[in-house]
């Protein structure tokens, strides 16, 4: 009798042997949660929750090159100062300021925008929404941010996850769009 062509034991295949498995079970609601997690584990994202804000409004100068730093090929350096920058008046739409907070994210449903659990996001609430801008929303009663959009020709909430699954409004349930996202803060250390 011969050995079969497939199966057995490879070079590298598999988990390591010193590790062992367990089966898991997770309630089908948080499955696209637990994979969401898992992929962005995967892709090597920070879970680290980076500390908190202070609440009290300041002016920071910082100093601001004139060149641009190159992602691809390097360049030799330059040490062009242009401005010295106040983060308030860089980040923050002029007038706008009181209608403008910072929200910490929490969960896996922006990921394909680039927002990911803890990261804290900038919202005007000043701003008028438009089809396309990520918001925040309170969905009958609760927060959630997803980029606003239509599924149907009715008003949704996108999910940028693919585990995720819109939020598309029936008769009787209430949404309140409370802002605009309009950057993304992310501790990268």
């Amino acid at each position: 009798m011969s050995p079969p062509s497939h199966g057995g034991s490879r070079p590298g295949a598999g988990r390591p042997s010193s590790e062992p498995t367990q089966r898991l079970r997770v309630p089908e609601s948080q499955v696209p949660t637990v994979l969401a997690y898992l992929d962005a584990y995967r892709q090597g994202n920070s879970l680290d929750t980076p500390r908190p804000l202070s609440l009290l409004p300041s002016t920071v100068a910082i100093t601001a090159f004139s060149s641009r730093v190159p992602a691809g090929l390097p360049s030799a350096a330059d040490d062009d100062v242009a401005d010295v920058v106040d983060l308030n008046q860089h980040l923050i739409i002029a007038g706008h300021e009181p209608s403008t907070f910072i929200v910490r994210v929490s969960g896996w449903s922006m990921i394909g925008a680039g927002i990911f659990d803890g990261d804290e996001v900038l919202v005007d609430r000043a701003l008028k929404p438009r089809q396309g801008d990520i918001v925040v929303a309170i969905v009958n009663g609760e927060l959630s941010i997803k980029r606003l959009g239509q599924v149907d020709g009715k008003i949704a909430l996108l999910p940028e996850n693919a585990h995720f699954k819109p939020i598309v409004f029936k008769e009787g349930e209430t949404l309140e769009l409370w802002g605009v996202v309009t950057r993304c803060l992310r501790q990268l250390r």
